[in-house]
């Protein structure tokens, strides 16, 4: 679907700029997740 062939109504855009939101946000957090535990236990380890 393209933008330049019609305009999106508001409340589409917002939607769809939520769930950009909130998988990226949902990425951040796993990655932190993820990594925390990771560099604790080499710091620990070291």
């Amino acid at each position: 679907m393209s933008v330049h062939d019609k305009k999106l109504p508001i409340g589409e855009y917002a939607q769809s700029m939520h769930d950009v939101l909130l998988v990226s946000s949902f990425a951040v957090w796993a990655m932190l997740l993820g990594f925390a535990p990771v560099m604790t236990y080499r710091l620990l380890v070291s």
